[in-house]
């Protein structure tokens, strides 16, 4: 799958000047997200919390995220599930006890060393390091591209973390299913973004990024501080951002992590933190 846009448009995008805004609507400075030479951000945390990932509030909510996309999708045995960005691969590891075979992708060794010390003896899942924004990588990693019936990219842990490239992970997302597989993936939603701006926090009104200074707890109760930048969509941006991957959007809604049954298809509220995007392969002969 090509990310080539055609008409230089993403390029042209991703060089205008940010515009960061914090709670009150006043210009401040923040950081650039790092860009697509660079390490991604969660590396980092990564390496910082490992097994402690599990504590992060947004980790709780994994039998009922899991209860709604069984509903969206057939995840019965056998099923071969990516999961791009899988953190201590707490969704592969629930479904691993439907029968599911996994593969558990993400950038930090730590947090995958979590997953693997969690993992059921008799789990048909693996995890493996990589980036979901290097095709190549994947390839190389062992990722049998093409062949997996559902790709994930959930919370942010590998979408969402720079306009740059997310369109690549996308990408990869796509070239990993078969004809008539799905991807499932979660994208902070713009509008939430842009509501809900703490003091500290900041916005970028350009190119839709939100940027934190965070607080994050590790091992042994020690905390350490963290730069996190959260790509932010509006539906229709989520739609294009799948359509330059060759994926068909056929159902979206609002969701907050746990929560991800609480709207019927196609409802999105202005007050959910993110959307659910559900999208299909489009193959051109």
């Amino acid at each position: 799958m090509s990310t080539s846009d055609g008409v230089g448009w993403r390029a042209a995008f991703d060089a205008l000047p940010t515009s960061w805004r914090d709670h009150r609507d006043r210009a401040v400075r923040r950081p650039p997200p790092p860009g697509p030479d660079l390490p991604p951000f969660y590396r980092e945390i990564g390496a910082f919390q490992g097994e402690a990932y599990r504590r992060n509030a947004f980790a709780l909510g994994t039998a009922e995220e899991l209860a709604a996309l069984r509903g969206i999708l057939d995840l019965g045995a056998g099923t071969r599930v990516l999961d791009v960005g899988c953190g201590d691969g707490r969704h592969l590891r629930a479904l691993a006890a439907d029968g599911v075979r996994g593969v558990g992708v993400d950038t930090s060794p730590e947090l995958l060393a979590a997953a693997r010390a969690a993992t059921a003896d008799d789990a048909d899942v693996v995890f493996v390091v990589a980036d979901g924004r290097d095709h190549d990588g994947l390839v190389a990693a062992g990722i049998d591209l093409g062949r997996f019936d559902v790709a994930l990219s959930l919370c942010q842990g590998a979408l969402g973390t720079s306009p740059e490239t997310d369109p690549d992970v996308v990408a990869a997302l796509a070239a990993a299913i078969r004809p008539g597989g799905r991807v499932v993936l979660t994208l902070f939603h713009a509008a939430f973004a842009a509501r809900h701006l703490a003091p500290g926090d900041a916005y970028d009104a350009v190119h839709g990024v939100h940027h934190q200074v965070s607080e994050v707890r590790g091992p042994d109760d020690d905390t350490a501080r963290f730069d996190l930048w959260t790509s932010a969509y509006t539906v229709r941006e989520a739609v294009i951002l799948c359509a330059g991957a060759g994926l068909r959007v056929t159902q979206v809604r609002g969701v907050e992590p746990g929560a991800y049954g609480r709207r019927a298809p196609g409802e999105v509220a202005l007050d959910d933190p993110e959307i659910l995007v559900v999208a299909e392969r489009v193959d051109r002969g």
